[in-house]
């Protein structure tokens, strides 16, 4: 952008740089907006980095209502006759 307005008007001075404070209180929004999402990409890195070592290392336990079925089907395993048990599997 600046090289086009240097071959459409040669003697013409660069455009003068903004300090980071002036960007800020010139588009507050845009400002926020690009914080928010490097914050996030950040923290997106870190879990990461974070979780994927741990993932193999942690194995699934059975959760309590996973327990209770698995005690429900086997106390109803031992009830019901074999014959009448072969029409619920």
């Amino acid at each position: 952008m600046v090289t086009e307005n240097l071959r459409i008007h040669p003697g013409a001075p660069a455009a003068p740089r903004m300090c980071p404070t002036e960007v800020i209180e010139t588009y507050p929004m845009t400002s926020m907006l690009i914080l928010i999402g490097l914050g996030v990409g950040v923290g997106v890195l870190l879990g990461q980095t974070v979780a994927v070592p741990l993932a193999h290392v942690m194995r699934h336990e059975d959760t309590l209502t996973e327990k209770i079925t698995g005690q429900v089907r086997e106390a109803l395993k031992r009830a019901i006759p074999p014959g009448l048990a072969r029409h619920f599997s």
